[in-house]
């Protein structure tokens, strides 16, 4: 695991969203977000396997760069956990296509769906089937999953509990192992992530990011409010609150803040 604070965005293939406020072209979405952040979720492994070409790509790429990449649906929605049958093929080829580029992409994402606890299958019997060459994090979407005997669970197994900001569960900073995993989906009525965070409501995060960093060597951070090139615009404005910015992130910031004030009305008409 990498040390510090590391923050992004969950994923970054918005063609359409994020042109003319992040992105300048069409074309090598990629590398044009790797010129401003070092991390980044993966939202594709969710819908479908990792391709051979995908892979090799990302083990390509510059050694300061790491992703983190979610689990497939088929596990987590479709089967509920259940690794009987469909569920733990798709998660074993899942691993098996992810274990070569351990080093690049070192922590998974399980995330659940909003369903009750009693919905899905033993959360126990599942994680003993992860690979131990990975790291985990988990977000629980149902409040039936914050009780003691899970957080225990997840300590025992060194799994992090994700920091969640969304509309229908409580902001937990505890954390269950020796890492802290956060996702920022936003306040959205419809779409938790239709939302573009304001510079007070980032302001809040400040002392609870601080409090998470001093009790963690290492923390990510996710931006999920991708509509509109907001989770981007965020991200760089939450390092600049933080004093972390880099002197790139800098120039781009004031760029896209030039940007969405010609077009307030398109970002905030939601």
């Amino acid at each position: 695991m990498r040390k510090g604070l590391h923050i992004g965005t969950s994923g970054w293939s918005y063609p359409d969203d994020w042109k003319g406020v992040f992105y300048t072209t069409s074309s090598s979405l990629l590398n044009q977000y790797l010129r401003y952040f070092e991390t980044s979720e993966i939202n594709s492994t969710f819908y479908a396997l990792p391709r051979q070409n995908f892979i090799q790509h990302l083990s390509n790429l510059d050694e300061h760069v790491f992703f983190t990449a979610k689990i497939p649906k088929k596990v987590t929605h479709d089967n509920r956990l259940d690794l009987t049958g469909e569920g733990g093929e798709v998660l074993q080829q899942f691993l098996t296509l992810m274990r070569p580029i351990a080093s690049k992409v070192p922590v998974l994402l399980i995330q659940l769906p909003p369903w009750p606890r009693s919905k899905m299958a033993d959360l126990e019997a599942f994680l003993t089937r992860l690979d131990p060459a990975f790291r985990y994090a988990i977000e629980f979407r149902h409040e039936s999953w914050l009780s003691a005997d899970v957080r225990s669970l997840l300590e025992e197994w060194k799994v992090a509990q994700v920091i969640v900001d969304e509309p229908r569960l409580p902001i937990d900073l505890g954390t269950t192992t020796d890492f802290a995993y956060i996702r920022w989906h936003g306040h959205g009525e419809k779409l938790w992530y239709r939302y573009r965070y304001s510079e007070e409501d980032l302001s809040e995060w400040i002392p609870r990011i601080a409090r998470v960093v001093d009790e963690n060597e290492t923390v990510l951070g996710y931006f999920n409010n991708h509509f509109s090139g907001n989770a981007p615009l965020n991200a760089l404005q939450m390092l600049s609150l933080l004093g972390r910015s880099t002197p790139a992130q800098v120039r781009k910031l004031a760029q896209m803040l030039k940007r969405t004030a010609t077009h307030q009305t398109t970002l905030d008409d939601f």
